[in-house]
């Protein structure tokens, strides 16, 4: 199988990498296709929230993927790209960040990198998954749109270093290959607990969520074989989480 990043396409400006790769069914039938864009107009986070871009200032890219492994395990891609960006940051600029169950990279409580996995269906109905992520690299948090400023950060203001978004982009894509070789190795259980490692879990943490019995509060403790979060309440139950809207209380 062609190892990912092996044809990369550069862009100047489009509304969202993820959208442009699921509209053209020849990119999702290229395993390892890598789109990248300089500014995204309409990029997309997790529950359709908008992304924020900084033209020229963020690494944003899309990365095609003709899963090796069970649908059963599609769940965990999206942690194991955070673990991906989070080994990256670490090799490249000496910073080890936290990784926000599902999607969310962080650094000092406030997120550096968001994640968007979606799925497709291409020639002959095989599964296919598209993998965007989205890493502030250059600027500070003064850069972004008002309303968001306590909650982004980039690389470049938390580090004082410069960043390289080639070097970065090239690294990301080596580790992240790696661990979907060990996914499909059958080597899960042994990637989630090298992404508890960096996980926001355990006292400290808080989580507020919406369950048919109203609101409810814990603190996220875990993850289940399958990668879903584990919230432990007040009166010692444990919930999961799988695809819930979860507001972190940080």
């Amino acid at each position: 199988m062609p190892a990912l990043g092996n044809e990369i396409i550069r862009l100047e400006e489009v509304a969202s990498t993820n959208s442009l790769v699921l509209e053209r069914p020849a990119y999702l039938e290229r395993h390892g296709l890598v789109v990248v864009a300089r500014h995204q107009t309409g990029g997309r986070g997790r529950m359709g929230r908008r992304w924020a871009s900084l033209p020229g200032r963020q690494l944003q890219f899309s990365v095609v993927l003709h899963p090796p492994f069970p649908t059963a395990d599609f769940p965990a891609v999206a942690l194991l790209a955070g673990l991906a960006v989070a080994q990256a940051c670490e090799e490249e600029l000496g910073v080890r960040p936290d990784l926000k169950w599902p999607n969310d990279v962080m650094l000092v409580g406030r997120k550096v990198c968001g994640i968007l996995v979606e799925g497709s269906s291409g020639a002959g109905g095989r599964p296919r998954l598209v993998v965007g992520i989205g890493i502030n690299c250059q600027g500070d948090p003064g850069d972004f749109p008002a309303e968001l400023q306590a909650h982004l950060t980039t690389l470049a203001h938390e580090t004082s270093r410069p960043v390289d978004p080639e070097a970065l982009l090239q690294t990301v894509l080596e580790r992240l290959e790696a661990l979907l070789e060990r996914l499909a190795a059958g080597d899960k259980a042994a990637m989630l607990e090298q992404w508890r490692g960096y996980g926001l879990l355990g006292e400290g943490q808080r989580v507020r969520f919406t369950t048919q019995q109203g609101p409810r509060e814990g603190i996220p403790e875990g993850l289940t074989p399958e990668g879903y979060l584990i919230v432990r309440l007040p009166d010692g139950s444990a919930v999961i989480q799988v695809s819930g809207e979860l507001e972190w209380m940080m």
